[in-house]
């Protein structure tokens, strides 16, 4: 069973789109023997009732070994959450992949007296690739919402 204030906390982490000041920063898990790890955007993932959608590179190893299960590591403020998601497919759509599966649990992660702090910021306070990733992520969230048809193309370096 999954908690309703532990929900709604994941979903407020998760609603905050990155910033050119950076953001927050997730971490992907698979299922597979050997599991894959991605760090992941706030701006790659989406929920949608009980499901989490996640939009990431098509070539990442998190695609070809999900395994039909991931986690996604979620820092929620002082404190860490773990969501757990099961029934997980990969499909491809052009230079990303859809990631998408059925959360059966959020648990609380801890490692007292330890705060896991997770969040990405630019390298330099002048980067202009920062106005191209932060358009990246609302086009992904756009699409992971249904609102666009179609995939972004991620930014080239």
């Amino acid at each position: 069973m999954i908690g309703s204030g532990l929900l709604r906390a994941v979903a407020e982490a998760l609603s905050q789109e990155p910033t050119e000041e950076g953001g927050i920063a997730l971490v992907l898990a698979t299922a597979s023997s050997p599991p894959a790890i991605a760090v992941l955007s706030t701006g790659d993932v989406h929920l949608e009732g009980d499901r989490v959608k996640i939009g990431i590179h098509a070539s990442s190893s998190a695609v070809s070994r999900l395994g039909g299960a991931f986690s996604l590591v979620v820092p929620l403020n002082r404190a860490v959450a773990r969501v757990e998601a099961a029934s997980a497919t990969a499909t491809p759509a052009g230079d990303l992949a859809l990631i998408e599966g059925t959360i059966v649990s959020i648990r609380p992660t801890s490692e007292p007296p330890w705060v896991m702090d997770l969040s990405f910021r630019p390298m330099t306070e002048s980067d202009s690739r920062v106005p191209l990733y932060l358009e990246y992520w609302r086009s992904v969230r756009s699409w992971l919402s249904g609102d666009s048809p179609d995939p972004p193309r991620p930014p080239h370096l």
